[in-house]
């Protein structure tokens, strides 16, 4: 089937151009782009915009949606103003409950400090509910959780743990035996309700991890065989150290979430500085140096890509100095990347680009803590907030920065990313609409080695489009533009429009 997309002011080239009157899709590819004077085809079926404003497909670089399309159907915390309301909402669930087989209760996007108590609820609270249900309680960071006392009885590795928080290593023992006691059906259940959620948030495609952060890749292969029954495209991190398992699996890259450090909410991001409000701690570095760059070392061997968690400026350099030693010795275009990639102070910005390395990076952290008011001057002091979540920066020294959500950390919403990273506390930080565009189409497909398939609206590319009823600029906000729709290889995935055979 011939389609042509008409009546709209297509983002061609990095701009608005008016002088683009429509676009040919046949076989989930752009054809052929019309432009001012040519005479438009009468045998294919019209798809008529109405004035609306076509972009390329948007592309989140680092999410965790399978715990995002999990933890959907669970209980969102983030507007509990204490311990109260925390407790309310989770009985509200477990009355839901009673009646099904499932006996697990996520509960997620907990946020301690906006708490009147201060402090996240304790075991022995969690108990009060008298519940036979497994419960679990995430930090909105994801690096802390509660759980209770039904649900300790079932994870061995937790048996000489009396603290009611379990971060660290006990952390990640107590959320991934919640997700490794999910059925197939479950967890597939999760990565449709994921896509659907995607696409409403203007996305076309999506890197995700699957794996437990450790040693296991979990049901990667399960939803690697099945890419082709989801709306949206999905980019696949085998989440772990188990680089025979990725091999083994067909993968290209590897990691995604494996763990430098911490996060600066729970005290654990590795800094070259103490907290300013913990004087003694500098966080955690989860691996030494010689661990990491042999572990690199055999991945870039073996042509995989690698994606590593590091927060914290110390955290940063260990993991990129990895990367400077291959790129001084078996130089590859691989690509490797820094996720999060949040303090950077200037020298070490200089050494990320004689790396190579791309920092995926999400620009909503900076506008729900940023700021030298903001939750991260309050935990590390106002002015190493000036030096976070350096987005112009970065791309001043020609730095191929990403853009993507850390959803489920935080929402799923291309327009909210885009506004944020326009919007940056630092003003000296803040992208153009065309960097902010850039982050989420033509630089996430060049982290994925798709420049010449996905993020632009070209001849002989992918046929995604994010449809918005206006212009993004500077001037945009998550409340006055809006996803009217998406379309994925072609196809009408959501949202609608009229049409005219």
């Amino acid at each position: 089937m011939r389609t042509l997309l008409c009546n709209a002011r297509f983002y061609y080239r990095n701009r608005i151009d008016n002088n683009v009157k429509a676009m040919l899709i046949e076989s989930g590819k752009i054809t052929h782009i019309f432009l001012e004077g040519e005479t438009l085809p009468l045998d294919a079926t019209i798809w008529d915009m109405q004035g609306q404003y076509v972009y390329p497909g948007f592309i989140d670089t680092h999410t965790h949606s399978f715990e995002g399309g999990l933890y959907s159907a669970g209980v969102d915390l983030y507007d509990c103003k204490n311990i109260a309301e925390v407790l309310e909402q989770i009985q509200a669930a477990l009355l839901q409950l009673q009646n099904k087989e499932d006996k697990m209760l996520f509960c997620w996007r907990l946020d301690e400090n906006a708490l009147a108590e201060s402090r996240f609820p304790t075991v022995e609270e969690l108990d009060s509910l008298g519940s036979d249900v497994c419960i679990l309680i995430r930090r909105i960071d994801g690096h802390s959780c509660v759980i209770n006392s039904f649900a300790r009885k079932h994870i061995a590795q937790l048996s000489g743990n009396q603290d009611s928080v379990l971060r660290g290593v006990d952390n990640d023992h107590a959320v991934h035996w919640f997700h490794g006691n999910c059925g197939q059906e479950k967890i597939y259940e999760a990565y449709q309700t994921a896509a659907q959620i995607a696409l409403k948030g203007g996305f076309t495609t999506i890197h995700t991890m699957i794996g437990d952060a450790e040693h296991s890749i979990t049901h990667y292969s399960f939803i690697d065989s099945r890419l082709p029954r989801f709306p949206i495209e999905y980019i696949l991190y085998p989440q772990s150290f188990n680089l025979e398992a990725a091999l083994d699996a067909g993968a290209t890259r590897i990691g995604g979430c494996i763990l430098a450090d911490g996060s600066i909410g729970s005290h654990t991001a590795g800094l070259t500085q103490a907290y300013e409000d913990s004087k003694d701690n500098f966080g955690t570095l989860y691996k030494t140096d010689d661990f990491w760059y042999e572990f690199i070392r055999t991945a870039h061997q073996h042509n995989l890509q690698v994606g590593v968690h590091c927060l914290g400026d110390r955290a940063i350099r260990q993991i990129n100095n990895a990367y400077l030693k291959l790129a001084k010795t078996d130089y590859k275009d691989i690509r490797h990347q820094l996720i999060h990639c949040e303090i950077t102070p200037n020298d070490l910005v200089l050494q990320i680009k004689t790396s190579g390395a791309i920092p995926v990076m999400q620009p909503a952290f900076d506008h729900y803590w940023g700021g030298t008011h903001g939750f991260y001057a309050s935990r590390l002091g106002a002015e190493r907030s000036l030096i976070m979540n350096r987005l112009k920066t970065f791309v001043n020294n020609n730095i191929k920065v990403t853009g993507g959500s850390d959803w489920y950390i935080t929402e799923l919403d291309a327009i909210k990313g885009m506004c944020a990273a326009m919007n940056h506390h630092n003003k000296s930080e803040r992208l153009s609409p065309k960097e902010a565009i850039q982050i989420y189409t033509s630089n996430a497909a060049y982290l994925s080695h798709d420049e010449t398939r996905l993020g632009l609206l070209e001849e002989g590319f992918q046929a995604d489009f994010t449809i918005l009823d206006s212009q993004l600029s500077i001037l945009s906000t998550s409340d006055n533009t809006h996803i009217k729709a998406v379309i994925k290889r072609g196809e009408l995935a959501f949202g609608n429009f009229e049409t005219n055979v």
